[in-house]
C-alpha cells in the first residue's frame, strides 16, 4: 500500500512538470541567449581594451594625431568582424571595421589638451616650416617643476609627455531576444543611463539597432613630440 501511494506521487510530480515545461521553456531559451550574449558583450570589451592600447600606442609614434589614432583602434577592433583567414575576408573586415569605427566610437585625448599644449609647447623649426610641439628629447634632463594649469591642475613637462586617450564604444547586440532585454533595461528611465549610453541609444534609433556602451582609456609616454 505504501509502495503504491509513493509510486502515485511520482506519478503525480511527471505529469505536473510536464505541465510546467511549456511555461519555463521560454525563461531557459531567454537565460541562455542571455549567456550567449553576455559571452560577445565580454569578448567585445577585452577587444576594446587591448585596442584602445594599440590606439594609443599609434598616437605616441605621430605625434597624437587623431587619424592614427583611430586607424590603430580600426586595426584592433578587426577581430570583431572578421569570419574567415583568406585575404578577401581580412580585406572586409578591415573595411568594416573602419565604418564601425567611424559610427560607433568616439575618441577623446584627455592628455595633453589644449590648456597644457599652451603651456610646454615650444617653438621648433623643421624643413617644411616651423611647428609647435611639446618637447619630447632628454626629458630626464628638463626642469621637473610643476606649472600650474588651473583648476587645481599641476604639470611638468615629463607628466605633459603621457598620451592618455578615452575611447567611447556602441556595441551591436546580436543575439535575438536577448538584445531585447538588454535594450529595454538600458533604455529605461530607472536604468537612468550615463551619456555614453544615451549617445549609443540614440545611434540605436537611427539604425533600428540596439547598442550598448562601453569605455575604455589607455595611457603611454609620447616617443614622438605632441602636435596640435
Amino acid at each position: 500500500m505504501k509502495h503504491q501511494f509513493f509510486r502515485g506521487q511520482k506519478g503525480q510530480s511527471m505529469v505536473e512538470f510536464s505541465l510546467a515545461v511549456p511555461f519555463l521553456m521560454p525563461i531557459v531559451l531567454v537565460t541562455m541567449m542571455l549567456i550567449v550574449q553576455w559571452a560577445f558583450i565580454y569578448s567585445a570589451k577585452s577587444t576594446l581594451n587591448a585596442s584602445t592600447i594599440q590606439a594609443v600606442r599609434a598616437g605616441t609614434l605621430h605625434n597624437g594625431n587623431i587619424d592614427e589614432i583611430r586607424t590603430g583602434l580600426a586595426q584592433g577592433m578587426m577581430p570583431l568582424f572578421a569570419h574567415g583567414t583568406d585575404i578577401t575576408d581580412t580585406l572586409e573586415a578591415v573595411a568594416k571595421s573602419k565604418v564601425a569605427i567611424a559610427l560607433q566610437s568616439d575618441i577623446t585625448i584627455l592628455s595633453p589638451d589644449r590648456t597644457a599644449f599652451n603651456e610646454f609647447r615650444v617653438r621648433v623649426r623643421y624643413p617644411q616650416g616651423y611647428l609647435y610641439e611639446i618637447p619630447n628629447n632628454n626629458l630626464m634632463y628638463r626642469n621637473p617643476a610643476l606649472k600650474d594649469l588651473g583648476q587645481g591642475r599641476k604639470l611638468n613637462v615629463q607628466d605633459a609627455n603621457l598620451l592618455q586617450i578615452e575611447v567611447r564604444w556602441c556595441q551591436k547586440l546580436i543575439v535575438p531576444f536577448a538584445n531585447y532585454v538588454i535594450e529595454e533595461i538600458i533604455t529605461s528611465a530607472w536604468y537612468l543611463p550615463g551619456p555614453e549610453q544615451l549617445v549609443c541609444n540614440a545611434l540605436g534609433q537611427a539604425t533600428g539597432d540596439s547598442y550598448l556602451a562601453m569605455v575604455s582609456q589607455g595611457l603611454m609616454r609620447m616617443q614622438t613630440p605632441f602636435r596640435l
